[in-house]
C-alpha cells in the first residue's frame, strides 16, 4: 500500500472517530441529561457555556503550538484525546444530575471543541510527507461515520438506558488514540523522505492584518457574518434539541438515531463533489443557496406534523450545512488577500460560534417556557432574517473587494 494511501486512510479514520464521538457526546447530549433530570435551559447553558469557553482554550493552544516547534498536532490530539476519555469517565461514573456532572460535562464539550480544529489541520501536517491529503474524503468519512453510529445509538439507548451514551464513547476514543498513534508514526517514517506539494509552499510573506484594519475594511463582510450567526442559531437548534422536537410529533429515541442518520449521510454529497461544484457556480450563487436551504429546513421542521414530513426536511442538508463549510471557506480565500482571509476564516468561525451560544441558551430556554412549534418559529424566522441579509450583502462583499484590489 503507497504512503499517500496510508495517510488518507489515516486521516479518514481520525476524522470518522472524531465525528462519531460528536455523534454521541453531541447528537445526544439532550437525550442523555433529559435522561439525568435536567431542563431544557440547563442543557442550553451546559452546550453554550462549553462552546464559549472552547473559543479561548483553542486560542491559548494554538499560540502554544505555533511557538513550540517540536509540539505538533499528533502530539496535542494525543493529549486532548486522553483527557477526554479522562471526562468521560468521570460523567459514566458520577452518573446523577448534580454539580459535578454539570461540571464533568461541560469539560467535555470543551475539550471536544477544542480538538476539532487540531484535526482539521492534521491533513496539512500529515502532507509534511510530501503526499496529497484530502480534507474532502476525510472529512465526509466523519458524516459516514456519524450516520451509522447515530443510527445505532438510537436503538442502543432504547434498549440499554441514557449511560451507553458515555459507554460508547469510550469505546470511540480507545479507537481514536490508537489511530492517531499509528498515524503519528506514519507521519514520522514518511517525513524523512518528504518532498514538497506543488501549491503547498509555506506562506507568501504576507501577514495576517489586525482585527481593526479587517473590521474597517471588510464592514459588508461583517454585516454578512451577522447573517452566518443567524443561520446557525437555527441549526444548532436542530441539532442539540432534536430529541425534544421529534417527540413534539410523536417520534421517539430510535427515530432520533434515524434523523441522525439522514442528516450526516445527506452532507457527503456537497464534501465530495465540491470542486466540480465550484466550476460550475460562482460563490455568490452557492453562498445564496447555502443560506435559503437553512431556511427551507427549518421551516418544513416547523410544518411538519409527521416524521415522513420531517425526514423529508432533511434533504435540504444536501445544498444547506453540507455546502456552506466548502463554500464558505473558499468565498473568503476568493475574495481576500492572503492577509485578510486569515482574518476574515477566524470571522466566520467565530460568527459560527456565536450563533450556536445564542441558539442554546435562548433555545433551551424557550422550550422550558413555552413549546416545540414556538421555538420552531422563531428559529425559523431568525433563520429567514440571516438569509435575507446573506443574499443581499454577498455579491457586494465579492464587488468591494475587486474595487479595492484594482485600486
Amino acid at each position: 500500500m503507497s504512503r499517500k494511501t496510508l495517510l488518507n486512510i489515516d486521516y479518514a479514520l481520525i476524522q470518522g472517530t472524531y465525528w462519531m464521538f460528536y455523534a454521541v457526546a453531541g447528537m445526544f447530549v439532550s437525550v442523555y441529561m433529559l435522561g439525568k433530570g435536567y431542563s431544557n435551559t440547563s442543557i442550553g447553558l451546559v452546550i453554550a457555556v462549553g462552546n464559549v469557553v472552547a473559543v479561548f482554550v483553542q486560542a491559548v493552544l494554538a499560540n502554544i503550538t505555533d511557538k513550540a516547534q517540536r509540539l505538533t498536532d499528533i502530539t496535542v490530539i494525543k493529549v486532548l484525546i486522553a483527557v477526554l476519555f479522562a471526562l468521560t469517565v468521570a460523567v459514566l461514573l458520577i452518573g446523577d444530575k448534580s454539580l459535578l456532572l454539570t461540571i464533568a460535562y461541560t469539560a467535555l464539550i470543551v475539550v471536544h471543541t477544542t480538538l476539532h480544529p487540531f484535526v482539521n489541520s492534521l491533513s496539512f501536517t500529515l502532507e509534511e510527507s510530501g503526499e496529497h491529503v484530502s480534507f474532502g474524503i476525510g472529512r465526509s468519512m466523519g458524516s459516514l461515520s456519524a450516520a451509522l453510529l447515530g443510527l445505532a445509538m438510537g436503538y442502543l439507548v432504547t434498549g440499554f438506558g441514557v449511560d451507553v451514551i458515555p459507554f460508547s464513547g469510550l469505546i470511540i476514543l480507545v479507537l481514536m488514540e490508537a489511530i492517531i498513534i499509528v498515524a503519528g508514526r506514519h507521519h514520522a517514517r514518511f517525513r524523512q523522505g518528504g518532498r514538497e506539494i506543488p501549491g503547498h509552499e509555506t506562506g507568501d510573506g504576507e501577514e495576517a492584518v489586525s482585527l481593526t484594519e479587517f473590521v474597517s475594511g471588510n464592514m459588508v463582510f461583517m454585516v454578512m457574518s451577522v447573517g452566518v450567526v443567524a443561520l446557525f442559531f437555527g441549526n444548532v437548534i436542530v441539532e442539540n434539541f432534536t430529541i425534544q422536537i421529534i417527540e413534539s410529533i410523536g417520534g421517539d429515541t430510535e427515530q432520533l438515531g434515524v434523523m441522525i442518520f439522514v442528516m450526516a449521510i445527506l452532507e457527503m454529497p456537497a464534501m465530495l463533489f465540491f470542486d466540480r461544484i465550484k466550476k460550475r457556480f460562482s460563490y455568490i450563487f452557492l453562498m445564496r443557496v447555502v443560506a435559503i436551504f437553512f431556511t427551507v429546513k427549518i421551516t418544513l421542521m416547523y410544518l411538519a406534523g409527521s416524521m415522513g414530513v420531517m425526514y423529508a426536511a432533511q434533504a435540504c442538508q444536501v445544498l444547506g450545512y453540507g455546502l456552506m463549510f466548502p463554500a464558505m471557506v473558499s468565498f473568503i480565500d476568493d475574495i481576500m488577500s492572503r492577509g485578510e482571509a486569515v482574518r476574515g476564516q477566524a470571522v466566520f468561525t467565530t460568527a459560527i460560534t456565536v450563533g450556536n451560544v445564542l441558539g442554546c441558551i435562548f433555545g433551551g430556554r424557550i422550550l422550558d417556557l413555552s413549546t416545540v412549534g414556538t421555538l420552531l418559529l422563531i428559529s425559523a424566522m431568525i433563520t429567514a432574517a440571516g438569509t435575507i441579509l446573506i443574499c443581499c450583502t454577498v455579491s457586494r462583499v465579492k464587488r468591494k473587494n475587486i474595487e479595492r484590489d484594482a485600486v
